[in-house]
């Protein structure tokens, strides 16, 4: 594909990092986070690094960035500086729609007819019993992408988002699904259509008719999470500070993609993956995933952390699932619109909130965060050890 012609996809491996704890042993409870990411940008020449703690005890602990905010530029990054997060955005959206739930205006285990009864008659039977868990656990069926056509043709439309989603939704569901419901296929369109169905719901609320998914975001979510959660979120390319960088033509070197419509997805891919964050913000929203005063109700965050369709998948609500010696169960993803990556990891048990960050994305951005994750989730499960004895 020529670098003209290139569109940007959110990729995400929810199980990125396979980890190998070491050994308990005495260590400060400092994470020494600065002299970390110093040290890891640096060993595999990243244009920029960022990474947060927070625990729902003390809120943030440790916080770091280094490098640069554009390649061979003398700008540092700061932290207040934001991320594109990319598919790390699924988490909200599938949080977004458990609000609607809290509030009376949606159910779980809704079907594609109850959502969209417009689409109803037209609909094609594979997607009749299809439920917001199937679109927000990848197992709907649906395609992992829209088709290449629609996504260079979304760069141009100027239409609002929620029209573009609809159409997406209606023509979509007029044909078979390209997978079979149940089988996972990490799907960026079941995510899309989540958001095109969420957006629907909310038009039969009158105080919130007529909001697109990325105002409802926002409102329902962002808004009502622990104080400063709002720090640096946006959607699309952040608008100031770092760039995301990719290989250039032919894959010679790395270049920096500024901020249009070459250095993101199509907007109207929002609930899939074009959320920028802070990493102060992000780590704070997410801790109302923990037990702690900001936690999120605990029936709600069951549903949403728990394997569907059963306790045989590794895979929640916008979660992957790894069980983590002797950190516990672990709620990661990761993100990228192949410009950007960006992990996070939840562990309930040891009430901490991980996430790393750079502004580029190739093989050593992928083997650094690998890296620098291991290393935080192994000295948060060594002090879990450390209290306990």
């Amino acid at each position: 594909m020529t670098r003209g012609a290139a569109f940007r996809r959110v990729t995400a491996v929810c199980a990125l990092v396979v980890f190998a704890i070491a050994p308990a042993h005495a260590e400060s409870p400092n994470y020494h986070l600065q002299k970390r990411v110093d040290q890891t940008r640096s060993d595999y020449g990243l244009v920029g690094l960022g990474a947060v703690i927070a625990t729902s005890k003390d809120g943030v602990v440790e916080i770091a960035v280094s490098g640069q905010r554009v390649l061979g530029g003398d700008d540092p990054i700061r932290v207040t500086d934001s991320w594109h997060i990319g598919s790390n955005t699924k988490m909200l959206t599938a949080l977004l729609y458990a609000r609607l739930v809290q509030a009376g205006h949606a159910k779980w285990g809704a079907t594609l007819p109850e959502m969209f009864p417009q689409l109803a008659e037209d609909m094609d039977a594979g997607w009749t019993d299809v439920t917001i868990e199937d679109l927000l656990s990848h197992r709907s069926g649906a395609a992992a992408n829209a088709s290449m056509g629609w996504m260079l043709a979304a760069k141009a439309d100027k239409s609002p988002l929620d029209e573009q989603r609809a159409r997406l939704v209606a023509r979509t569901v007029a044909a078979p699904p390209s997978g079979t419901r149940g089988e996972f296929v990490y799907s960026n369109l079941g995510f899309m259509m989540a958001g095109a169905a969420i957006e629907r719901i909310a038009s039969d609320v009158p105080a919130l008719r007529g909001n697109p998914y990325e105002t409802l975001l926002r409102e329902l979510v962002i808004l009502k999470g622990p104080e400063g959660s709002a720090a640096g979120f946006g959607f699309g390319p952040p608008r100031t500070g770092p760039q995301g960088h990719g290989p250039r033509l032919f894959g010679l070197g790395l270049r920096a993609f500024g901020r249009g419509v070459d250095a993101d997805n199509p907007a109207a891919l929002g609930p899939a993956g074009t959320v920028h964050y802070s990493l102060r913000g992000h780590a704070t929203m997410l801790l109302s995933f923990l037990d702690g005063p900001d936690a999120l109700p605990k029936a709600m965050r069951a549903k949403l952390m728990s394997p569907y369709p059963d306790g045989t998948s590794e895979y929640a609500l916008g979660w992957g699932m790894k069980q983590v010696w002797p950190a516990g169960e672990a709620f990661m993803h990761a993100g990228s619109n192949t410009l950007w990556l960006s992990q996070v990891v939840v562990l309930p048990s040891v009430d901490t909130v991980i996430i790393v960050n750079t502004n580029q994305y190739n093989q050593n951005a992928d083997k650094a965060v690998r890296e620098l994750t291991e290393a935080l989730v192994a000295q948060a499960g060594t002090q879990r050890r450390l209290n306990d004895e």
